[in-house]
């Protein structure tokens, strides 16, 4: 039977043999994978996409059928890969305004059911109320992210 320090070592030459072998950009870092990315992605990403911030979750199947609407498609990803997959359709403002439209409408539809629960339950109102002022607050900072870079 191995020791501690043995299976240590093959599981770390494990690893440097998977990135040497890397073909596509799924094994870099954070780092290294966003220096192809404008900054705006990046604040983006981290403004929209946690729920915390924005009081809506965009799942992975969200962002394929937000893609699929502008006639993008790609595969099922880490939720991360794909919105920078969604975000390399943009080429122009008007690309970007088509995006940010869908971003809207995504948080349209979610604030529409967080409203029907909230009156379906009332306990709950308080809750779903906060979702949907982050909500309508997110749409007010893509509206800003467009105006800064985009005009």
């Amino acid at each position: 039977m191995k020791d501690f320090n043995e299976l240590r070592s093959e599981f770390e030459q494990l690893q440097r043999n998977m990135q040497l072998n890397c073909d596509d950009e799924s094994c870099l870092t954070d780092e290294e994978s966003r220096e192809d990315y404008p900054d705006y992605l990046v604040a983006m990403y981290k403004e929209v996409m946690p729920p915390v911030k924005s009081g809506i979750y965009f799942s992975r199947w969200d962002l394929k059928a937000m893609a699929a609407e502008l006639d993008e498609h790609f595969a099922l990803d880490v939720r991360e890969r794909m919105f920078k997959k969604f975000m390399q359709w943009v080429a122009t403002p008007d690309d970007m305004k088509q995006v940010m439209n869908q971003f809207r409408k995504n948080i349209d539809i979610k604030c529409e059911l967080y409203q029907e629960y909230a009156d379906k339950y009332p306990a709950s109102k308080e809750i779903f109320e906060k979702k949907i002022k982050k909500a309508h607050s997110t749409k007010k900072y893509l509206d800003t992210v467009f105006e800064e870079f985009f005009t």
